[in-house]
């Protein structure tokens, strides 16, 4: 009983003497805090979309078709104002973004339309057609995080990363359509045809503003060819009926360093595909916009 007691005062003994050791380390630990692995980087994109529009946009019910491209919008646009810019800021393997799309603009578009206003008389046809003009007013903000799932080392300078995306994309819209209308009122009778024509200009709906919030989650491919030469290529896919039924966007850009008149920046070249299909009931009938937006993208990016 005497040694286990001895040799159990000596074991004490031991550990007290490494605590002591210990104890200036283990108060420096305590007081000074690690080094932080890495530190925020930040990058802000500036830049123009030149929008091309395919599909159609529905306004209390009335439906217009949309296909016009970049040039033709600003041709015959009566209102030609946007804003975009694409903000990152990234720590390591994680990253926050906010994507900014916002424009006014007037295009025309087409509108046309056919029905057999009297049940009991199915050869009664009314078809109207024409053209429409649209003022279009939307506004998309894209905000969420990005964060490294992959990264191959290739030669000094190169490398592939992968990023899983998820997000949140905000949408605000507010058409006003209004319409030239020829409308025909034709009765096919096999010994009797009428036939009425009558053509009028009309202002026939307002959507008022649309705004919904589209989950998002998608995947990024980040390629540095060589120190200053980079490849950007996304996609991502929302709505899922908690916002829009359904939407997706592509996203490819190459940026490099380059300089203008003796001041270095780096440039961004690139196009960007964005597709939403949505549709409210409203008060005075349907308001919706199922449309592809695509073109070219052009920008100067910042980083500190």
């Amino acid at each position: 009983m005497a040694a286990y007691a001895r040799a159990l005062l000596g074991l004490c003994g031991i550990v007290g003497a490494l605590f002591v050791a210990a104890g200036p380390v283990l108060a420096a630990d305590l007081t000074e805090p690690p080094a932080l692995a890495s530190k925020w980087d930040f990058s802000f994109t500036p830049y123009g979309w030149m929008i091309n529009i395919n599909g159609d946009v529905t306004a209390r019910g009335h439906t217009a078709d949309i296909n016009e491209n970049f040039f033709q919008i600003v041709d015959k646009s009566d209102s030609l104002l946007a804003w975009m810019s694409y903000f990152e800021a990234r720590r390591g393997k994680l990253g926050l973004f906010t994507d900014v799309v916002w424009m006014d603009l007037g295009f025309p578009g087409k509108f046309q339309a056919q029905r057999s206003p009297l049940a009991r008389f199915p050869q009664v046809v009314v078809s109207v057609k024409g053209k429409a003009q649209l003022d279009y007013q939307q506004t998309i903000i894209q905000s969420g995080v990005a964060y490294e799932v992959a990264r191959w080392e290739g030669a000094p300078g190169s490398f592939t990363a992968v990023d899983v995306l998820g997000s949140a994309r905000y949408w605000n819209q507010d058409v006003d359509l209004s319409l030239r209308l020829t409308g025909t009122l034709e009765a096919d009778f096999r010994r009797l045809g009428l036939k009425f024509k009558r053509s009028r200009r009309v202002a026939v709906a307002s959507s008022n503003d649309l705004e919904w919030v589209d989950p998002v989650v998608g995947a990024r491919v980040r390629h540095q060819i060589a120190p200053g030469k980079n490849l950007r290529l996304e996609g991502d896919i929302g709505g899922f009926g908690a916002g829009s039924d359904f939407s997706w966007q592509v996203v490819g850009v190459y940026n490099f360093q380059t300089a203008l008149f003796g001041v270095p920046f780096i440039a961004d070249l690139g196009y960007r595909a964005l597709a939403v299909d949505y549709s409210e009931r409203g008060r005075f009938g349907k308001n919706g916009l199922d449309a592809v937006q695509h073109g070219p993208v052009m920008g100067v990016t910042f980083n500190w």
